[in-house]
């Protein structure tokens, strides 16, 4: 990695814990927390493989998105699932003090020093994705979100895969799939904030390895750090 960039790994959907005061509002809904809709699997090991490995800071959140999702915008309607956005008015305000805005305000806070440091910043965000979701199968083991105008972010996403290829070439890989790397996130929305000296990419990995078993999703890690750290020795475009 040249040395006028940093790298720092995020995990926004990394556990589906569900803090004390709010539990009973989640008591007949256990089942929904254990499933795609209250954590990414598997997500928060990736973004630790990726971290240790690089040595890059790790910032993770273990708070369910159906208690609030991290990785949306104030204001948009997915903030709070169909379990807290009709709690009152005071309490969202209280759940977005206490568990949304500490881990926002960090990774934020961690790219502002960064850049004022004269650092172009490289931000991977650790997600995964159920295999099957309204009946319809995702055909995608791997993919790479980023906004299609920022040349450098496709460049670097570009860069990953064809690494990850050749270290696998049986494994399935997209880019801005099964999401748009454009959506609503904290990449985007600190895109918005730095510019072009941020760059900001999602990294999505299909559930179906943490549903293998600790071993696949452990062999799969270990492509993707080997992969990661191929990139990062490349020269910048």
């Amino acid at each position: 990695m040249p040395a006028s960039w940093a790298l720092l790994i995020s995990c926004e959907h990394g556990g589906n814990a569900v803090p004390p005061e709010y539990a009973p509002f989640f008591a007949h809904w256990r089942d929904l927390l254990v499933s795609h809709r209250g954590f990414d699997a598997g997500a928060l090991v990736t973004a630790g493989a990726l971290a240790a490995a690089c040595d890059a800071p790790l910032f993770a959140a273990t708070t369910s998105r159906l208690v609030v999702d991290l990785n949306r915008s104030i204001g948009h309607p997915g903030l709070f699932s169909e379990i807290t956005k009709p709690l009152p008015a005071a309490v969202k305000k209280n759940i977005l003090a206490e568990h949304y805005q500490p881990h926002r305000q960090a990774v934020t806070a961690a790219v502002a020093g960064l850049r004022e440091q004269g650092k172009t910043v490289l931000h991977i965000a650790s997600h995964s994705f159920t295999p099957r979701l309204a009946g319809v199968t995702r055909r995608c083991d791997v993919a790479f979100l980023y906004a299609p105008g920022r040349t450098a972010e496709k460049a670097f996403c570009l860069d990953w895969r064809r690494a990850l290829a050749s270290l696998d070439p049986g494994l399935l890989l997209r880019r801005n799939y099964p999401y748009r790397g454009t959506a609503d996130g904290l990449t985007t929305a600190l895109r918005r904030r730095f510019g072009e000296g941020y760059l900001g990419i999602e990294l999505e990995v299909n559930q179906r390895f943490v549903q293998a078993g600790e071993a696949a999703l452990t062999g799969l890690d270990d492509r993707l750090v080997a992969s990661l750290e191929h990139a990062l020795a490349m020269e910048p475009a």
